[in-house]
């Protein structure tokens, strides 16, 4: 296992003539992306709140990380370097979710973002050129109510690639750009999605989704039972699911309401491990280590975050943290970027934390 340490754990405040209050959104929503900055120096986190995105700069100076009690992580104050909202066409509904994908033509990001409809805009976010952001909605009104929706990129393909869950409809759109491919149709209420990666899922045409206490396996290019290639429990309990992520070793964890981490074998979609408890409260997030895929980072419902290696047998049976720490209120939203150890979270109270964890071999 890589050690690594953490060069930084900031928090700022969001300046209130920003936006006054947040929107409550869906429990398990993800309305925060973040990338770095100015060569690293510094880091944009993006917020959803209501029908616009805001963006926060913020300084990330490797200040270290001291250790307080119960060995959790003491943030630093920093100061807001710039904040502005995203310019963007409005969205009709409140935004459930948003998601960062890098620009293949230039060092830029599309930002897209989904609102409780399962409507969607893509934005580029270092362009002024016409046709660099578009818009587009699903074919169908669905049940007429709106509720969690969430979107994410496939970065498997060069074209900007996206699939769409709404919750209350039991779908999930797939879109090439702004043209709609096909709609998968769930058993259950989708609750997270994502497209998998690794040397398993070269094609990029595989999606997985959670629904209820299942996790479902869908292959785009499959008609056969509407597309869907694999079903099984993620929840013996029959508690639903609310996070799902993927290694870049193929591996795919979930986690939710029974508060537990399964991380499953894609060889045979069969649980390799579980690690029970992660949390105080239900899970609603995770994301495996960039830096060492041994560790997972899981968030839940309240106020906790936690690194810990999620394979017992390669550390004698424990999940002892590799650090954690705590926001001042339960999070809104949480995000750590796929290709890198930079976190970011977004609490209630209003509060910014953000961190950048790297290997260290001197450790």
């Amino acid at each position: 296992m890589v050690r690594v340490r953490v060069r930084t754990l900031q928090r700022v405040t969001v300046p209130p003539s920003l936006f006054p209050n947040a929107s409550p959104a869906a429990t398990h929503s993800h309305r925060v992306a973040a990338h770095f900055a100015d060569n690293g120096t510094d880091c944009n986190v993006y917020l959803a709140s209501g029908l616009d995105v805001y963006c926060i700069k913020m300084e990330l100076k490797e200040t270290g990380a001291d250790a307080g009690k119960d060995g959790l992580l003491i943030p630093v104050d920093s100061e807001v370097v710039r904040a502005w909202q995203v310019e963007q066409c409005p969205h009709r509904a409140e935004i459930q979710g948003i998601a960062l994908i890098p620009s293949s033509s230039d060092d830029g990001f599309f930002l897209g973002s989904v609102d409780a409809y399962g409507r969607f805009i893509v934005t580029s976010l270092n362009s002024d050129i016409p046709g660099s952001s578009y818009t587009a909605g699903p074919r169908d009104a669905g049940v007429g109510e709106g509720w969690w929706a969430g979107i994410v990129f496939n970065r498997n393909v060069p074209s900007l690639q996206a699939a769409v869950g709404r919750g209350f409809a039991k779908a999930v759109d797939v879109y090439d750009k702004d043209m709609h491919v096909r709609t998968l149709r769930t058993l259950q209420h989708p609750t997270c999605l994502t497209f998998l990666q690794g040397p398993l899922f070269d094609s990029g045409t595989i999606l997985a989704v959670t629904e209820g206490p299942q996790l479902s396996i869908w292959d785009l290019r499959q008609a056969e039972r509407g597309g869907c290639v694999q079903r099984m429990l993620g929840a013996f309990t029959g508690d639903s699911l609310n996070a799902i992520a993927c290694s870049s070793e193929g591996l795919v964890a979930v986690g939710g309401a029974e508060r537990v981490v399964m991380v499953m074998d894609p060889l045979k979609w069969t649980p390799r491990s579980r690690w029970t408890g992660c949390l105080k409260y239900e899970v609603t997030g995770l994301s495996f280590s960039a830096v060492d895929p041994g560790l997972i980072y899981v968030h839940g419902l309240d106020y906790e975050v936690v690194c810990a290696p999620w394979n017992r047998e390669k550390t004698g049976g424990s999940n002892t943290p590799a650090f954690s720490f705590r926001g001042d209120s339960r999070w809104l939203g949480f995000d750590k970027c796929c290709d890198s150890d930079l976190f970011a979270g977004w609490s209630e109270a209003g509060t910014i934390y953000a961190g950048h964890v790297d290997g260290n071999a001197d450790l």
